[in-house]
């Protein structure tokens, strides 16, 4: 078997792993265990894959008058960032995960995204040092044609 043969059916059982993973969370655990276990990923997640974001953030934070400056600010290295008068939202086209952006809307619980969750509070809380809300509103894994996670501060 070739390489590149290999690697798909590697991700393919990877895909397969996170779908049954999700559905043991949504079979076994509270709902406050598995949104906590999933926001501790994507607190990791940003950490791992994004050091540069948090650290600007971190910096914007410091050299802003207040939050909407600050939050001005960071919507223009950030953007799917978006403010308006009535909210303050991170909203993306498709899911970037590349855990499971591969894997069918209807096909893995929306619980996973609770993921994303904890790195929106993990990118706003390490910058800003106080914690914040945020709230799934919509979610390709659950069939939306974007996602958006509104936040309060």
């Amino acid at each position: 078997m070739n390489k590149k043969l290999l690697g798909v059916k590697f991700l393919e059982r990877c895909e397969k792993m996170m779908i049954n993973l999700m559905d043991g969370f949504d079979k076994h655990l509270d709902p406050e265990k598995k949104i906590l276990l999933l926001e501790e990923c994507g607190r990791k997640c940003i950490h791992d894959r994004h050091k540069k974001l948090i650290q600007d953030a971190k910096s914007l934070y410091k050299n802003s008058n207040d939050m909407k400056e600050f939050l001005g600010k960071l919507s223009k290295i950030y953007d799917s960032l978006q403010i308006t008068k009535e909210e303050v939202a991170f909203i993306w086209d498709k899911c970037y995960c590349p855990v499971i952006n591969k894997i069918p809307a209807g096909k893995i619980s929306p619980t996973f995204c609770n993921c994303s969750r904890g790195w929106v509070k993990e990118l706003l809380e390490t910058a800003i040092e106080k914690p914040v809300e945020v709230i799934l509103e919509e979610t390709v894994t659950k069939g939306n044609s974007r996602c958006k996670l509104r936040v309060l501060i």
